[in-house]
């Protein structure tokens, strides 16, 4: 049981090192990989569910008194795990909502530089001539 535990620390440890690394992408890069750092995530938190499964499936089989505290302590860290997630969402909507914002202001300067093009640019454009019939 102790072996599963320190799995589970383990993970635990790399998932909140993870959201660490993409909390600061948010501060560096102008627009963080969300995609890939997302695969990340869901990735590692498949595996920490899985472990925690197979932890609290041999907690529940035996009777040791020990497990509770350990118990216990999963539940300190998975909450501290959850209010970092809550923060990872806040900074993940706001820089999608930054994103559609720029992206809309992109399109309506492009509809606007098309509208400044004068007719005759637009008639003068390259026509096909066929040659197969001289």
């Amino acid at each position: 049981m102790e072996k599963e535990f320190k799995q589970i620390e383990r993970r635990i440890n790399r998932l909140y090192d993870l959201h660490e690394v993409y909390l600061a992408s948010f501060e560096k890069d102008a627009v963080p990989d969300l995609e890939k750092r997302s695969q990340e995530r869901v990735s590692e938190v498949k595996a920490l569910v899985k472990d925690v499964k197979r932890f609290l499936a041999t907690a529940e089989n035996k009777t040791e008194t020990h497990a509770k505290p350990l118990i216990l302590a999963l539940k300190d860290r998975m909450t501290t795990l959850l209010e970092q997630n809550k923060t990872l969402q806040t900074k993940v909507s706001v820089a999608k909502d930054r994103l559609e914002k720029d992206m809309k202001q992109v399109s309506k300067g492009r509809k606007a530089i098309g509208s400044y093009r004068s007719s005759t640019a637009v008639s003068n454009s390259p026509k096909v001539i066929s040659i197969t019939a001289y």
